[in-house]
């Protein structure tokens, strides 16, 4: 097989799987380890992948923010039902910290009913919307507003939930990669989740399947630092045996 011939089969590998193994993929191709990562390398250079720590993913699989009202639509019948599985989790009593995003807003929705709780947030529709509850006491850190999403970053927010503890975060992803973790396009945001998981006792991760095998900007944690995985039905076979192989506590909805 010619080099570029290889190439076009990397490629078309990629667009089928949105990722791909330096070793797996020399296999498959019956080439060397060295080969394939110079392959990547011009592939790169080309615009065409991004290299990892590994492996590569397609240019257009790092995720970049999407607006609000995008993600609004997107998915929301799974959405949904990760959201009342989620809510279901919680008890009277409960602290819980809900990460920005639409799933999370789902899960607020599911909450208005449970009494004594308090959420503490960093979005401010979720604070919005939950404050008339009398049964809920909101709790919104500060920070500068992320203009497009509603979302609470900087120094401010970060010291806020330093202070803190839950029994419970729910946390929401741009992207999922079994094994480089959860990453978000923005920096700031990644550091900021990373400190609202230390805050909690229990760390559930609530995505719908679409975030999976997708990778962004700024790592904010690995897979296995997670206590529990919801997501819908829809997740590929190969993700669902790769987390089974990791012992990882895994909901399907």
């Amino acid at each position: 097989m010619l080099p570029v011939e290889r190439r076009i089969e990397i490629t078309n590998y990629l667009k089928e799987h949105g990722r791909v193994v330096v070793e797996e993929l020399a296999e498959k191709l019956q080439v060397s380890t060295m080969t394939i990562r110079r392959d990547l390398q011009i592939l790169e250079e080309e615009g065409f992948v991004t290299r990892t720590y590994g492996g590569a993913v397609l240019k257009e699989q790092l995720i970049k923010e999407v607006p609000y009202k995008e993600k609004a639509t997107s998915n929301i019948e799974a959405k949904i039902k990760i959201a009342n599985y989620a809510a279901s989790l919680v008890e009277e009593g409960y602290t819980i910290i809900l990460d920005s995003g639409t799933t999370n807003m789902e899960i607020a929705k599911q909450l208005v009913t449970i009494k004594d709780i308090k959420v503490i947030t960093n979005d401010v529709m979720i604070a919005a919307f939950l404050y008339p509850y009398e049964n809920i006491k909101v709790y919104c850190c500060g920070g500068v507003i992320q203009r497009n999403t509603g979302t609470l970053m900087g120094s401010y927010a970060k010291e806020f939930f330093q202070d803190i503890f839950a029994d419970i975060i729910f946390i929401g992803a741009s992207a999922v990669d079994i094994e480089y973790g959860i990453t978000t396009p923005n920096i700031e945001k990644a550091k900021l989740k990373q400190t609202m998981l230390k805050a909690a006792d229990k760390r559930v991760l609530v995505t719908d399947s679409s975030k999976f095998g997708r990778k962004s900007f700024a790592k904010v944690c690995s897979i296995d630092s997670l206590d529990l995985i919801i997501s819908d039905s829809e997740l590929k076979g190969d993700i669902i045996d790769l987390l089974k192989e990791k012992n990882l506590c895994l909901d399907l909805i």
